[in-house]
């Protein structure tokens, strides 16, 4: 799983929802954006713990488990991952590779209706939605 470092996450944590509400995570088309330039890769978290991963229609069936204190431990057949909350609503995933400040980035595939190309598409996207428009209403109360 590619991961990228991503200093916009802990400045737009407040926007976040809470892991453990897992009616946002699951049954959703989850685009991986570390690898859309080469491959699309879509993760489905279905609500028996199976992980559904299609890569280029290709799919590996995969477990994960909400493991609580806002992780979820990922099991494929040749890896284990422990991820921590990154960030969650219901357009934007993001998992924290454990101890590391290098995250996954996905975007709901059912709800986004513009294509997203790479990395910086996704942080310009959440600036918009999240940063850009606290300012404005910061300043709207002057």
């Amino acid at each position: 799983m590619k991961t990228f470092i991503a200093d916009i996450i802990p400045r737009i944590q407040k926007f976040s929802q809470k892991l453990d509400d897992l009616t946002k995570l699951t049954n959703q088309h989850w685009i991986s954006l570390g690898d859309i330039t080469d491959e699309k890769r879509v993760f489905i978290f279905r609500d028996n713990n199976q992980l559904l991963i299609s890569v280029n229609g290709i799919v590996e069936k995969s477990t994960w488990d909400y493991i609580g204190n806002q992780s979820i431990l990922i099991e494929t057949k040749s890896e284990n991952y422990l991820m921590r909350h990154g960030f969650l609503d219901e357009d934007i995933f993001a998992l924290k590779l454990d101890s590391k400040e290098q995250y996954a980035f996905f975007v709901n595939e059912t709800r986004y209706k513009k294509e997203l190309n790479n990395i910086q598409d996704i942080l310009n996207f959440l600036e918009n939605k999240y940063l850009k428009k606290a300012d404005f209403n910061k300043y709207r109360d002057i």
